[in-house]
């Protein structure tokens, strides 16, 4: 049966004893609810403030209440449903950030660049339909599945399929060079937040360029989540294709600070596209090496879909294979710490 998946307000189908931040699970309302990453929380303190503070809150949106109210550093919630069925049991995984040291957002830009015409009826399009951003910017670049028609996938996961192919027409047009080098100076110079969400849509046209991989693993860190997501998004879309290897090198630090937790939303999602395009394995034990927590407390999860992206990545790192031996992966790891 296949799982669907509930995250940011859109559908995708989809001694050495346990490590820091593994995998707790308590009763929910819905079903099971997993917490990982905690340090000083316990999972059922944190369940008990969450539901106090906003009882109506559905789970898998508690991640607002986290960093506003409670304090987190960064947060991210992820609701697995069997169904769509109102009365589907859900399979809630909360992840919680609690060192603020581990949330390392790039710097915004203080510039507001001039636009294009093209741009500026996109950016206009954007803003008026943002409920259907996501959709635009994984189907930019999707292939085969269920999004093979847009225009389906955009009524399946609730989006507006006219604003849908009205944003993807824009974006094909602006796909010259000017575009291209502008989209890296917004990115980098531009402090309207929608101006970089723009900018991140317009690299999906190359992305036979290393340097719009590099631009968008970098926008993953923006301090606006809308930039963050449509980067996650493109690369989504990206990872349908089966693309081929990938130099990493260049971009150590956004890649540190995903795996740090700067960007939970896109753990998994940035773990999946380092495995799928072959990341280096000496570079991966580097990235591993200066945040291993976050890592290990995925890998350690109870929920199947949670830790498979954090072991394969493991696998690919060590070329070992300890399963889902937590103990085992943790020693590994401290291995690398003292230099072995």
């Amino acid at each position: 049966m296949k799982i669907l998946r509930l995250a940011a307000g859109m559908f995708v189908l989809a001694g050495l004893t346990a490590a820091p931040g593994t995998g707790q699970v308590i009763a929910g309302p819905q079903g099971p609810v997993e917490f990982i990453g905690l340090q000083q929380w316990t999972a059922q303190k944190l369940f008990d403030a969450i539901r106090e503070l906003d009882p109506d809150r559905p789970f898998h949106a508690c991640a607002a209440v986290m960093k506003m109210d409670l304090g987190f550093a960064e947060a991210a919630a992820f609701g697995y449903m069997n169904s769509f069925s109102a009365d589907s049991e859900r399979y809630t995984v909360v992840v919680g950030v609690e060192d603020s040291s581990r949330v390392r957002y790039r710097p915004v830009g203080s510039e507001t660049l001039a636009l294009p015409e093209t741009w500026e009826e996109l950016r206009t399009l954007i803003g008026e339909n943002m409920g259907t951003l996501d959709a635009a910017a994984f189907t930019l670049l999707a292939r085969g599945g269920p999004w093979a028609d847009p225009r389906k996938f955009a009524e399946m996961v609730g989006a507006d399929p006219d604003a849908l192919d009205q944003i993807r027409d824009l974006v094909g047009r602006a796909n010259g060079e000017e575009d291209r080098r502008l989209a890296h100076e917004v990115l980098a110079r531009d402090s309207a937040w929608l101006a970089r969400v723009t900018a991140a849509l317009v690299l999906a046209n190359f992305m036979d360029d290393d340097t719009s991989w590099h631009a968008l693993v970098g926008a993953m860190t923006d301090s606006h989540a809308r930039v963050r997501g449509t980067a996650v998004r493109i690369f989504d879309g990206v990872i349908t294709q089966e693309p081929g290897p990938f130099d990493w090198s260049a971009v150590p630090a956004p890649l540190q600070a995903l795996l740090a937790g700067t960007n939970p939303f896109a753990f998994n999602n940035i773990l999946r596209i380092l495995v799928v395009t072959d990341i280096d394995p000496a570079f991966a034990r580097s990235l591993i090496r200066e945040s291993p927590d976050l890592l290990l407390a995925h890998a350690g999860a109870e929920h199947q879909p949670t830790r498979v992206p954090a072991l394969a990545f493991l696998r690919a790192a060590s070329g070992e294979d300890f399963g889902t031996d937590v103990d085992a992966w943790t020693a590994w790891v401290e291995g690398l710490s003292e230099g072995h």
